[in-house]
């Protein structure tokens, strides 16, 4: 990496380093999950110069990606899903400092349903990553153990009005033991969102075959464990935390993992 992004990035680093320390509990054995602020983010896009030696974090198939997108706000999601996933990558081979790992030798590109699919060296083969965006926040989990899904939620308001899409009476009652209706929510649609991205990808409507059956508070009132179950494969297990005005949830497994 040139030295003048490598200092440039240091601080997005030390953010990321906490952040996964912070949100190690949601961690499945043998995966990693970060967030990144993309507000930190920001001011390297802003600058040309900077903007310029990004592209030596991204292999050449993610630059020519990079360079279509022609609104701010798609490029700075894009580029910080790429960036925060890498820096997951670079945990889970072992490397304690994450701003030295060779990040142009990674390319995540589009799969067929959109999800990110690694093309990496041998060693990290079978890893599969999973991102997400929510206002000024992308976060990402990567394991080498199975399919993964990881899905961070703005507690907006917006979600009262749709609730009858993605909810049912049986799983409200469940959710009961939550004071907040607003969290109910949230957690029920990132919950469902991570178990999507992690078992259905391909799956055409977002939810109808994913149900919520138990929901179990740790440690604190911000983390949770649920169980949900998703037609055609059986228990699905998320674990949840609050922070701020978001939720972040990851899905690994339950009866898979």
């Amino acid at each position: 990496m040139p030295d003048d992004i490598a200092v440039a990035c240091r601080p997005l680093w030390a953010e990321m380093d906490r952040l996964a320390v912070r949100f190690a509990p949601l961690a499945a054995h043998g995966a990693r999950l970060t967030l990144l602020d993309l507000e930190q983010l920001r001011p390297l896009l802003d600058e040309e110069a900077h903007c310029s030696s990004l592209h030596a974090l991204l292999a050449p198939a993610e630059a020519r990606i990079f360079t279509r997108f022609a609104y701010p706000k798609r490029r700075l999601e894009w580029l910080g899903g790429r960036l925060v996933a890498k820096h997951c990558l670079a945990r889970l081979g072992g490397m304690r400092q994450a701003v030295s790992w060779p990040y142009s030798a990674y390319a995540l590109l589009p799969g067929a349903s959109g999800q990110p699919v690694l093309t990496a060296p041998a060693e990290l083969a079978e890893t599969r990553i999973s991102i997400s965006h929510s206002r000024r926040y992308a976060a990402a989990v990567a394991t080498a153990a199975g399919p993964c899904g990881i899905d961070i939620q703005h507690k907006t308001d917006r979600l009262h009005a749709v609730q009858e899409r993605f909810t049912s009476a049986a799983e409200l009652a469940r959710l009961n033991c939550i004071p907040d209706p607003l969290v109910r929510l949230t957690l029920l649609w990132a919950a469902k969102e991570a178990v999507k991205k992690c078992w259905l990808p391909d799956a055409p409507s977002l939810f109808d075959r994913i149900s919520l059956t138990e929901v179990r508070t740790v440690e604190s009132h911000e983390i949770w464990t649920t169980c949900l179950q998703v037609r055609d494969h059986g228990r699905a297990l998320v674990r949840i935390m609050g922070f701020d005005e978001y939720l972040v949830a990851v899905a690994t497994g339950g009866e898979h993992a």
